[in-house]
């Protein structure tokens, strides 16, 4: 059995941290070898972390740091300092599936680098259904083949030997698309698990929604010609295919989007930190409390 290491980069994440460390541990079964948590924040996360690992068989390393570094030098730590044969790395923000690490394992048979199904649990509000339609018109394009997005880093599985030898610049904002471009320039293969779902809080402001919007155009841009040599670019026609069927499916949802995006001037001028990788942190999406059906099984987290 091969043995893994879930890595978590947390920032100010007291809301949710136990909520995600919890599902590792509900779905392990002998899986997971080690959690190490790379962590900067400067709330109650290390405290909460430290709750778990008190009451927990599960092998937790907690890593904090007194000064925000950004989600790269968490990355890169973590790579580093795993001892497992795979890396799976889930958002501090997130809940996994309950059979999400297995199936993120699994799937490195013929690849190094798998991609999850980010979902998003229900939502309400402008900021909400925008958050929902965003993520299917992504998941929509993952589903169309290898493109510049297809890894998302709210949970991806890489090769932990592959993984060692990335080290992410700290001032990327993409660093999934970067560790993407890497493992593809490296001659190995990427891959995405429609099956392996990670579920996550949408923005519920459209402040939020800006700020992640924004972070992710800046993102991509700052890897735009390491996409195009990569040969990851979709063709015009699969994007405007792919968007114009997800704005038929969800109405409400387009409709939202596009409001959200006719505010983004106004708060790129507003937000500071969006063309950074130490960028605005959304708050607003910092926590679940759902219960979350998998088959004949389901957990609460609250």
């Amino acid at each position: 059995m091969r043995k893994v290491t879930v890595g978590i980069p947390a920032y100010n994440e007291e809301k949710n941290i136990a909520n995600l460390l919890k599902s590792i541990e509900g779905q392990a079964g002998g899986l997971v070898h080690e959690v190490i948590i790379s962590d900067d924040s400067s709330d109650g996360t290390p405290e909460a972390v430290r709750k778990f690992s008190s009451q927990t068989r599960l092998d937790v390393v907690h890593l904090h740091h007194k000064k925000r570094r950004g989600a790269a030098a968490a990355w890169n730590e973590i790579f580093m300092r795993a001892s497992g044969d795979v890396i799976v790395l889930y958002d501090a923000d997130t809940v996994p599936a309950l059979d999400c690490t297995a199936r993120l394992v699994a799937s490195l048979g013929d690849a190094s680098l798998c991609a999850s199904n980010s979902q998003p649990v229900p939502a309400k509000g402008i900021a909400g259904r925008a958050s929902a339609f965003i993520s299917s018109w992504l998941q929509s394009m993952r589903q169309a083949g290898l493109s510049k997005y297809t890894a998302m880093g709210r949970g991806l599985s890489i090769d932990a030997l592959a993984a060692k030898k990335i080290a992410v610049p700290n001032d990327i904002i993409a660093i999934d698309l970067y560790l993407q471009c890497k493992v593809l320039e490296m001659g190995l293969g990427v891959k995405y698990d429609n099956e392996a779902i990670v579920y996550f809080q949408p923005a519920a402001s459209m402040e939020d929604l800006a700020s992640q919007v924004i972070r992710a155009v800046n993102g991509h841009c700052q890897l735009r010609e390491y996409v195009a040599r990569m040969g990851m670019n979709l063709p015009l026609s699969v994007l405007l295919n792919r968007t114009a069927r997800a704005m038929v499916s969800d109405p409400l949802g387009a409709a939202s989007t596009a409001i959200g995006y006719a505010k983004i001037p106004y708060y790129k001028r507003r937000l500071a930190g969006t063309n950074s990788a130490l960028w605005h942190t959304a708050t607003s999406s910092k926590s679940i409390d759902l219960r979350v059906p998998d088959g004949s099984m389901s957990h609460t987290f609250l």
